[in-house]
């Protein structure tokens, strides 16, 4: 009989618990090693000293697990980008996107492994794609990692919503960008969809548009950075800080 004292977990859901976090750090193990495409249930059976159908009672499939693990990871991702910009006051909109911004850098190029996964994973509907069914975004439950990924990104577009209050009660409102001639379809796009996504909050289109422009900016840095793809080498952390400040400064916003 097992036994549960004080309303904890029982001995069954310890033994179970302990298994699944020992699959996903011989998943994460083999990641490192082998990269996303090199993750083998058999492989993760014998080193966790089962037999590969046992696996089958704790996850349905290899995918189901590799959608566990990206939630992992973007839980650290969070957790690590929350403490980034918590070194900073609650007031301090444009010093807390800075860190959310430098946060993302740090943790991508340092777990480049992990970052390819959950830029990789699951096909068409990655981590970071920001790509909820239609039925998703009408009001039906987002799948786990569309849910991670708008909760990580709206760290930093939670932070915009607010300054884009406190700019507003002082007179301003509207950052002195030029914005192109947007078709209608790209404007809906734009308010309805990447609104709820990326900002998480009701801001006027053209600090929609410079948010997202930007976060497509510092993503594609990032990717390029963590895959060696940058054609500065040697100085990249000043590369990299030049390039953030003048996204700042085109957007109307002096870092």
């Amino acid at each position: 009989m097992t036994s549960n004292t004080a309303g904890g977990p029982s001995r069954r859901e310890r033994m179970r618990a302990e298994t699944i976090a020992e699959i996903k750090a011989s998943a994460r193990s083999q990641l490192l090693q082998h990269g996303p495409s090199g993750i083998s249930l058999r492989a993760i059976a014998r080193d966790v000293g089962v037999t590969a159908a046992a696996l089958y009672r704790y996850f349905d499939s290899l995918d189901a697990l590799l959608m566990e693990l990206c939630c992992d990871l973007y839980d650290e991702l969070i957790a690590e980008t929350r403490k980034a910009m918590d070194a900073s006051p609650p007031e301090a909109h444009l010093e807390r996107m800075k860190a959310w911004i430098w946060a993302f850098r740090e943790w991508a190029v340092t777990n480049r492994r992990e970052f390819e996964l959950m830029i990789s994973f699951p096909e068409d509907h990655n981590a970071m794609a920001m790509c909820a069914r239609a039925g998703e975004a009408a009001g039906l439950p987002f799948d786990p990692i569309t849910a991670k990924s708008m909760e990580h990104a709206q760290l930093c577009g939670g932070e915009l919503a607010k300054f884009y209050e406190e700019t507003s009660s002082q007179g301003g409102g509207i950052p002195p960008v030029q914005l192109p001639e947007l078709s209608p379809g790209l404007t809906a796009e734009l308010r309805d969809r990447c609104a709820l996504f990326v900002v998480g909050e009701t801001v006027p289109l053209a600090w929609i548009f410079s948010f997202v422009s930007g976060w497509v900016r510092v993503f594609g840095l990032v990717v390029m950075e963590a895959f060696g793809n940058l054609p500065v080498q040697e100085h990249v952390d000043e590369f990299y800080k030049s390039q953030i400040l003048m996204m700042m400064h085109d957007f109307g916003i002096e870092g």
